[in-house]
């Protein structure tokens, strides 16, 4: 299997200090922008499985590329953005809020394709924020999950998600590589990391790949992405 791992386009949280951020964000007019070349990029590659994060703003980036490649989209919670759905910040704390139902989800996305776990009460159902331990656990889940899914395949599949999870998810695939910022540089909005996975090990073919993108349109990154 190829697997891309996909950062979503800019958010609107991306632009914003963190004690303004939102629960769901959009992105903003620069991250339209990315993820309509990304699409341009995938409209001449093989792409055979589209996965994405129940997040709004992975959801939009998701839209074009579905578009252009003409599949339907499995919307995946498991590859959700580190700490979950909620509000608030570091200093006041957080709240664990809804996240998108399976209804709000379909009627925004025709032919988006919820998982079963996101029903009437939102992907994310108001949990509190997401422990390092649970992250932890669930990255590996979402590795096993694909490896199980897709291992013994010649199948393309793209995951569209976030920064944080993607970098986690990066680490462990390719334990023997130092994929950390201060290394390889932050993981920017709209760029590409591919992996050719086989018999469970995965090889890094192109990491951050931002090359679809016209130099203009490419967002910088905040000083906390700096620090991953």
């Amino acid at each position: 299997m190829y697997l891309y791992l996909i950062r979503h386009g800019q958010s609107e949280n991306n632009a914003l200090d963190e004690s303004l951020r939102v629960q769901d964000p959009g992105l903003t007019e620069a991250g339209v922008a990315q993820v309509e070349y990304l699409a341009r990029w995938f409209a001449v590659r093989p792409l055979d499985v589209l996965i994405t994060s129940p997040f709004r703003r992975a959801l939009l980036t998701t839209v074009p590329i579905a578009k252009v490649t003409g599949l339907s989209p499995i919307v995946r919670t498991a590859i959700h953005e580190v700490g979950g759905c909620v509000s608030g910040y570091p200093e006041i704390g957080y709240r664990g809020e809804p996240g998108m139902s399976d209804v709000d989800i379909r009627k925004a996305f025709p032919g988006f394709d919820p998982e079963a776990d996101i029903d009437e009460q939102g992907w994310w159902k108001s949990k509190p924020y997401e422990s390092v331990d649970d992250r932890m656990v669930r990255v590996q889940h979402v590795a096993r999950q694909i490896v199980e899914e897709y291992d013994d395949t010649d199948k393309h599949v793209a995951l569209v998600m976030h920064a944080d999870f993607k970098h986690l998810l990066l680490q462990h695939l390719l334990p023997d590589l130092p994929l950390d910022a201060r290394h390889f540089g932050a993981l920017r909005n709209a760029g590409v990391s591919t992996l050719k996975v086989e018999n469970g090990k995965a090889i890094l073919e192109n990491f951050n790949g931002i090359q679809h993108m016209p130099a203009d349109i490419v967002t910088p990154v905040s000083d906390s992405e700096t620090r991953v």
